[in-house]
């Protein structure tokens, strides 16, 4: 991607702002934001829900909707690079991020409609081509998405205030994605599984059109393409760029540690804190966190640079785990206080997508063309794949304690050790490596 424009024919959706701004107006970074509300919604939330929705249906095999979920997973893999290698050489020139971002808006809806709708009365291989298909088009949105951010930025300060915003935008959609089905549940008492999905998936009602206005105000910036230099070129390129290798690490590590709290956290609220039945009142909480502490990472990440910052996010984190064994919250109140200060710690992606902006240039400059949508794929598959490894490994380490859900407690002390052990050892690699990745990030303090 260039930061000059280039001339090419005309966009449907003209722009409102120019694409030759020398600074990020507020303006632009909050349309930016706003432009990742609908896989922002999509994510999380959706993959608590759907796979018991899928078994509630009864046409798959309980056992077979953990083997479907696997399955897409891989196929995530294999497509997200593949994506951002399309969307660097494929229908270039002005706007070319937001092409991609429309295009793979309308099948992203109209999937989402059949999955919510008619999902749990669909055979195997039906719905694993639907699923296929919406994740590719997710991953085609959310890529464009990011590598369009990354041709906005001009100094490190502005790629933290980006991908902060962008980050604590995501965190307010999240909590909205949470709240829609518990205020179904209030609002209609004796309200079905599905009757909850939909009102979830209500939401993408709303954010579609508020991103379809918020691409407008968004500079654009060009796409130009350049010849591919091959995967083993691309392989050759990655591996003898140092910073680029310790970021990928950086979110495969971070990604294992939130996933090791997010899969062990439901039975950690049930045998440690003895709140099974608020687990989901917890997990809110937690999200109110990031949604707090957002804007505040994005500030420490302006003034003292964005791998000081996440180190300091994961000592902090790591140290309220560890406090948890000297003394375990106690009660609801103590637990939500636990959960929330916890949730603070759920923004590194914040750090790490800033981080990759500063990078692109550089990369661009090593291998002679830019590959900014490629990386951002390559980083969003470090992050799936840590939260794979993550329930892999925790679940077979709940194996290893003995540890059963339908009597948790007898296996409590384990568990808790596990809760707290496993994501505080990968942060503490994870720091490491970003004191490694000190002196390759630029920063410059920004005036606050």
């Amino acid at each position: 991607m260039a930061d000059q424009q280039a001339t090419a024919p005309a966009d449907p959706m003209p722009a409102a702002a120019p694409a030759d701004d020398a600074t990020l107006r507020p303006r632009t970074v909050a349309a930016f934001a706003a432009t990742a509300g609908p896989t922002a919604i999509l994510g999380l939330p959706f993959s608590v829900y759907l796979p018991p929705y899928i078994a509630e249906g009864g046409v798959i095999a309980v056992g077979l909707v953990g083997l479907l979920f696997s399955l897409t997973t891989i196929w995530d893999g294999v497509v997200d690079p593949l994506i951002g290698t399309m969307i660097d050489r494929v229908r270039t020139g002005l706007g070319a991020h937001r092409r991609w971002m429309l295009m793979a808006l309308v099948p992203l809806a109209l999937l989402l409609a059949i999955i919510v709708t008619v999902g749990d009365s669909l055979p195997f291989a039906a719905l694993f081509l639907l699923m296929v298909l919406f994740y590719s088009s997710f991953s085609l949105y959310e890529v464009a998405q990011l590598s369009w951010g990354s041709a906005l930025v001009r100094a490190p300060a502005d790629s933290a205030l980006l991908y902060g915003m962008r980050d604590w935008f995501a965190k307010i959609a999240l909590l909205a994605a949470f709240a829609a089905p518990a205020a179904a549940q209030l609002l209609i008492p004796g309200i079905s599984l599905q009757g909850r999905i939909l009102a979830y998936a209500s939401l993408f009602l709303v954010m579609v059109p508020a991103a379809l206005f918020a691409m407008r105000l968004v500079p654009l910036r060009a796409v130009i393409a350049e010849p591919g230099i091959g995967w083993r070129g691309e392989i050759r390129a990655s591996l003898g760029f140092p910073p680029l290798m310790l970021l990928f690490a950086v979110q495969f590590l971070n990604a294992f540690a939130f996933g090791s709290l997010t899969s062990l956290f439901i039975f950690f609220a049930a045998a440690v804190l003895d709140l099974d039945s608020q687990s989901a009142v917890l997990l809110f909480a937690s999200f109110i966190g990031g949604a707090i502490a957002s804007p505040l990472w994005t500030l420490a990440a302006r003034r003292f640079g964005k791998p000081q910052a996440m180190i300091a996010m994961a000592l902090l984190v790591g140290l309220l785990l560890l406090g948890t064994l000297a003394q375990e919250p106690t009660g609801l109140a103590q637990a939500a206080g636990f959960s929330l200060f916890l949730g603070t710690g759920f923004v590194g992606l914040l750090f790490i997508y800033s981080m990759l902006a500063d990078l692109i240039a550089r990369d661009a400059a090593r291998c002679g063309r830019n590959r900014s949508a490629f990386l951002f794929a390559l980083l969003n598959l470090m992050q799936k794949g840590g939260v794979a490894a993550a329930i892999a490994v925790s679940y077979a380490l709940l194996g290893v304690i003995g540890f059963d859900p339908q009597d948790g407690e007898a296996a409590a002390r384990e568990l808790h050790l596990l809760f707290v052990l496993q994501p505080v050892a990968s942060w503490t690699v994870m720091i490491g490596l970003l004191l490694l990745m000190r002196r390759h990030m630029p920063h410059r303090a920004a005036s606050l």
